[in-house]
């Protein structure tokens, strides 16, 4: 029996009408070079252990140093950000190129000012699932900012957007 599955734009525009919030996902290659690039497929896997999931693309060039390192943080970003999540979703070299960053206490890049979280993970495991590659990472560190007035970025239907409460949770 063949399997059926539908073409890749429908599944696309499906997967467009589910609002997600926006994340860059950062790295050191070997040489401790920052690496990173922008994703909208992350999810929580467990609270105890805490795990995270983050799901890459086979062809992106961050996913060597991500793999190499076995260790990842995943920045949470701002409204304000969309700029800094377009240059990460490029295939430029050097996404970190007059941008502010600090290193955490393992020396993977955080964009702490960018965020309204993060989490920086140890991978645990590695699956292989179509065109992509799902790594878990165990959380070790991680904040949210302080400012309650901070809002997350949000992607829905091709374009970026902001939270709103419903009114009747304001």
């Amino acid at each position: 029996m063949a399997v059926r599955t539908v073409e890749r734009q429908r599944f696309a525009s499906i997967m467009a009408a589910f609002p997600s919030g926006v994340a860059i996902i950062t790295t050191a290659s070997g040489d401790r070079r920052p690496k990173g690039l922008t994703t909208t497929a992350v999810c929580s896997v467990s609270a105890d252990p805490p795990l995270l999931l983050v799901c890459i693309d086979r062809g992106s060039r961050t996913l060597p140093a991500l793999v190499e390192a076995k260790r990842f943080v995943i920045n949470f970003i701002r409204l304000e950000y969309q700029e800094v999540c377009r240059a990460f979703a490029s295939k430029d070299d050097d996404k970190f190129a007059n941008l502010l960053w600090e290193t955490t206490g393992s020396g993977m890049p955080l964009l702490r000012e960018h965020v309204v979280s993060w989490a920086e993970c140890a991978t645990v495991q590695e699956i292989e699932a179509g065109d992509h590659i799902i790594l878990i990472g165990r959380v070790e560190d991680g904040d949210v900012t302080p400012d309650a007035e901070v809002a997350p970025l949000v992607y829905y239907r091709r374009a970026w957007g902001r939270w709103h409460p419903h009114e009747d949770e304001r």
